[in-house]
């Protein structure tokens, strides 16, 4: 992975948790249950909480993202990847020699993993395939092909 792309997974990341952080300190300040005062977040607390979700986002592009070997042929199962993609949230986006590119096809798929809703199908060599992209989209993907395939044999 380049470290333009890695970069971008780690600020989408932290754009993420910043929000989510976001909406529970607002959602216990309008309840009333918040536990300190909103200014404390400008001293320690704040920049510690700021320090810790810049850390886990620096370490997301590693954990977050994986790639898995299928066994499969993208000439002769090509049917059965595009349906078992499809029926995961997936369409076909781009299609090359050897690889396929799928990216989400709901539009609130695609806010919440703001732009890394792509899974990359690639052909390794003749009965092998290589799905990347984020970790639990490929195995699910990895999942859905595999079935596919042994339920056409």
């Amino acid at each position: 992975m380049d470290f333009a792309k890695y970069v971008g997974r780690a600020v989408r990341h932290f754009v993420r948790l910043t929000v989510l952080v976001g909406l529970i300190f607002g959602v216990m300040y309008a309840t009333n249950t918040l536990a300190i005062e909103p200014a404390d977040l400008l001293g320690t607390r704040g920049i510690v909480l700021l320090v810790a979700l810049v850390l886990i986002s620096a370490a997301y592009p590693l954990y977050g993202f994986s790639t898995a070997s299928v066994r499969a042929s993208m000439t002769e199962d090509r049917e059965q990847i595009v349906e078992a993609l499809l029926r995961g949230g997936y369409t076909l986006a781009a299609e090359r020699e050897g690889e396929m590119l799928f990216r989400a096809s709901s539009g609130l798929k695609r806010l919440v993993q703001l732009g890394d809703d792509a899974v990359v199908v690639s052909q390794t060599d003749d009965h092998n395939l290589t799905v990347s992209g984020l970790r639990k989209e490929v195995e699910n993907a990895r999942f859905r092909i595999t079935g596919y395939i042994n339920a056409k044999k």
